[in-house]
């Protein structure tokens, strides 16, 4: 086995990074800063990389640099963002400088890092939900402005076809009211860049993933593409050894602190590292409990005796169950009699 005789540690922001190689013994031999560019850290580097294990804090900016050291075959590392922060001081070199000594000890929390397929598919689905997001503002900004203008559409779902015919009759009407004509042909744009985007999505998660797709598409609660959102964040589930991790990944498990021998705290975490993993649980888990399966039976038990917002929480836990037996076993989901 080869010996390590630099461990060099990157903290890395999207214009500047700072480094720190420490030597076997633990001492630190360089540190400084850079340019967030893949030529200027090879050439800062370069003396020490010929023997050392490269560590970074995963970032946005960290996917570039890791790979161009990852081809060029040097040992390199990303580390778990939310294991870090409990350990590391905000300080960009003082961080540095920690990650070249958990990398020594071997204490460094690594983090999964996708492959460059994955990554694109991530990539899109995340550009998907912001657009989703940004329509979803638009739609309240031109329902707000409809109100404040005394102005009612009376179509039961809005943003249907029959209620766009009807809020276009308005704009027309009224040329006083710029605005609604603006966030309306916004709104318009996004919704087609949408449809198009999910058709590329659905498209190349067929072409790499169908397997999977087809596999999660047998759940209740989940379509093609909700499908596409749990394997650009799940997949390969052999990252996962059991449900429990899955679900803690997710954050759909409820957090426990224990001091002096006791435990405090049961409830879920306010933020998630796989926040739109999440998010995509909990719109499949909604749209499960709407149809006659034990998931429904679930979630109508556990509101007799909580809130809904927590029944359904309890539900997209035990569909992270679901999604991990059906994807580690690559056998469909079967559909349980529910009496």
């Amino acid at each position: 086995m080869k010996t390590i005789q630099f461990y060099i540690g990157l903290d890395v922001h999207e214009n500047m990074t700072a480094y720190a190689i420490r030597s076997f013994k633990g001492a630190i031999i360089k540190s400084g800063e850079c340019a967030t560019r893949y030529e200027d850290l090879y050439k800062a580097l370069e003396p020490y990389l010929f023997s050392c294990r490269i560590g970074l804090e995963s970032c946005t900016s960290y996917y570039h640099i890791y790979w161009s050291f990852k081809k060029k075959g040097y040992d390199i590392l990303v580390a778990n963002t939310l294991r870090i922060r409990q350990l590391v001081a905000k300080d960009d070199r003082l961080d540095a400088e920690r990650l070249s000594d958990m990398l020594r000890l071997g204490s460094f929390p690594t983090s999964y890092v996708p492959d460059e397929t994955l990554m694109k598919l991530r990539s899109l689905v995340n550009l998907r939900q912001n657009f989703v997001e940004e329509s979803t503002s638009f739609q309240n900004q031109i329902k707000s402005a409809l109100a404040k203008h005394g102005l009612q559409i009376h179509e039961r779902t809005s943003f249907s076809k029959r209620w766009c015919e009807q809020l276009q009759r308005y704009i027309a009407e009224h040329p006083e009211l710029p605005e609604l004509y603006h966030a309306y042909e916004h709104y318009q744009l996004l919704e087609h860049k949408i449809t198009t985007l999910t058709a590329e999505i659905l498209t190349f998660g067929k072409k790499y993933w169908s397997k999977e797709m087809v596999l999660l598409d047998s759940i209740p609660g989940i379509a093609k593409v909700l499908s596409s959102y749990f394997v650009a964040e799940i997949c390969p589930i052999s990252r996962f050894s059991n449900e429990k991790k899955l679900r803690r990944y997710a954050g759909v498990i409820p957090c426990f602190k224990e001091s002096g021998g006791k435990c405090y705290g049961s409830n879920l975490p306010k933020t998630s590292s796989r926040s739109l993993l999440r998010w995509a649980l909990v719109q499949a888990s909604w749209a499960a409990v709407k149809g006659k399966n034990n998931l429904s039976k679930y979630y109508h038990k556990k509101k007799k005796t909580r809130p809904k917002t927590k029944a359904i929480m309890a539900v997209a836990s035990s569909l992270s169950d679901i999604i991990f037996k059906v994807l580690s076993t690559r056998k469909p989901y079967v559909k349980q009699s529910c009496s």
